[in-house]
């Protein structure tokens, strides 16, 4: 996980950001895991708010915003795949609760109208599925189908335990 420069982030917003969690951690306990200072900016009418983002290996990027007047904090990533990012924060499993679906369904309607032909990724959000063989030769389909980037980047964390199974995407239309 590399933190990645706010200032950018705003200044040069091109692509979405998705609001997918709240975060119930002050922002104390925030500096401490990103073990840098965060970006202050006004948020217009509710304040000053710390800002942070951190990029992982997979390129899931994920931002956080924790407002000066209390918690809980909002969680957004560029990607809106709300498994993919539980799995990189589990530390704060207990401290994520999920926005209702219907929060932002508008304006994730209005994103995929508007960036679909930017980020094809929009269009296959669950297009790909995760699958396991064991040492018995079944194959297994792991977890709902997903984005490729997060099936790809979960078949990376299974395979890194060294198990005998063997781990692999396919698209959702394709034959095994």
């Amino acid at each position: 996980m590399k933190s990645l420069n706010v200032v950018q982030i705003f200044d040069f917003q091109q692509l979405p950001w998705f609001h997918l969690f709240q975060l119930d951690v002050d922002r104390q306990t925030a500096a401490q895991w990103f073990c840098t200072a965060p970006y202050v900016a006004w948020v217009n009418g509710l304040g000053d708010a710390d800002f942070w983002a951190v990029e992982f290996d997979c390129g899931l990027k994920v931002r956080f915003e924790f407002l000066h007047h209390g918690y809980p904090a909002s969680v957004l990533a560029n990607e809106p795949v709300v498994q993919h990012v539980q799995r990189h924060l589990r530390h704060w499993q207990n401290q994520l609760r999920e926005y209702p679906k219907e929060t932002f369904e508008r304006d994730r309607a209005y994103i995929h109208e508007r960036f679909a032909a930017k980020m094809l990724e929009l269009t296959e959000l669950q297009a790909y599925q995760l699958w396991r063989q064991g040492d018995d030769g079944n194959q297994v389909g792991i977890g709902v189908p997903t984005s490729k980037r997060d099936a790809t980047c979960w078949q990376a964390e299974l395979e890194s335990h060294k198990h005998k199974q063997i781990y692999w995407v396919t698209r959702i239309d394709e034959a095994i």
